[in-house]
């Protein structure tokens, strides 16, 4: 679905953008896992691009998410859809936005332990992903950890 120089996807094909009263933007869920594993296709096509960089500028606008800090569904995560368009375009915004998030998705750990206390070991759902994706922010490099890198 794309309005206003914004574009998300269903969770499910022909789909309602709604479930339970709420639009997803997520890696596991909409925008932000469409747009970090389509953005090495089509490279030469820059309609596709322009979606993708309107995934990527919904993802921005819904800003790091409440839900948690991990890789799947939180901010790290959605984070990855900006390395990604950065890969794409070479458009520095987009490291700058992925580094934002990274710093957000640290203090989320931060202040999840400080509640807990106690830290997720989860590759996807837990903090290790968190570092992760901040290691990517400062090396530049786009792509989920285990599915994309060789």
């Amino acid at each position: 679905m794309r309005e206003d120089g914004l574009a998300n996807w269903a969770p499910l094909a022909g789909a309602d953008l709604q479930i339970r009263d709420t639009i997803r933007t997520q890696w596991c869920h909409g925008a932000p896992g469409m747009v970090a594993s389509l953005a090495g296709l089509a490279l030469d096509d820059a309609g596709y691009t322009r979606l993708l960089v309107e995934g990527g500028e919904l993802t921005w606008r819904a800003g790091p998410l409440a839900k948690g800090s991990g890789l799947c569904h939180g901010t790290a995560g959605n984070g990855l859809a900006f390395l990604s368009l950065y890969d794409r375009t070479g458009d520095g915004l987009w490291l700058e936005r992925a580094r934002a998030f990274a710093l957000h998705a640290l203090e989320q750990v931060e202040r999840e332990h400080e509640r807990y206390g106690v830290m997720r070991h989860s590759l996807f759902t837990g903090d290790i992903g968190v570092a992760v994706m901040a290691q990517s922010c400062i090396e530049a490099r786009a792509g989920m950890p285990t599915l994309d890198w060789a």
